[in-house]
């Protein structure tokens, strides 16, 4: 049986079929706009990656890849990319970087310094501490980020 629901404007398709064949959610990438190279000065414990890269796409997806973290979640900005300074909210899909359940982030840009301050909520942790660091960003030029993996990046 096959059903369609909308999620932040997002078409998802949701397969249900017998109890022993898995259950697959299909989601679709619209079409790449931006990316954020994140370099973390204070970083989460659980979490030590320097590094990583956000993948935006214009219906609210995203991927992010890390030496220790590869996912994809949903996003809102708050202003736009092209601001001095603007906050985009994260919800994570479940996946195996946070135990199989979901992530809320929080992360404001000031494209005049290019900081970043970030806040994180999970299940396994309701008191992450602020982290921060630097970014970089640039125009996202990959429209199928699923082979995207840390270290085979196109950029």
């Amino acid at each position: 049986m096959r059903r369609s629901f909308s999620l932040l404007g997002l078409l998802f398709s949701l397969e249900i079929a017998a109890a022993e064949a898995p259950t697959t959610l299909q989601v679709n990438f619209g079409k790449p706009t931006f990316t954020h190279h994140l370099t973390y000065k204070k970083m989460y414990s659980e979490k030590p990656f320097e590094k990583a890269t956000l993948y935006y796409y214009d219906n609210g997806l995203y991927k992010i890849i890390s030496p220790g973290e590869e996912h994809y979640g949903v996003y809102i900005n708050h202003g736009t990319f092209d601001d001095a300074s603007y906050s985009v909210s994260y919800l994570s899909l479940p996946s195996v970087d946070w135990q199989g359940n979901v992530a809320k982030h929080e992360l404001t840009f000031n494209s005049k310094t290019t900081t970043f301050q970030q806040q994180a909520m999970a299940e396994s942790d309701k008191s992450i501490p602020l982290q921060f660091g630097t970014y970089q960003q640039a125009t996202n030029r990959v429209s199928n980020p699923l082979p995207l993996h840390w270290g085979s990046t196109p950029e």
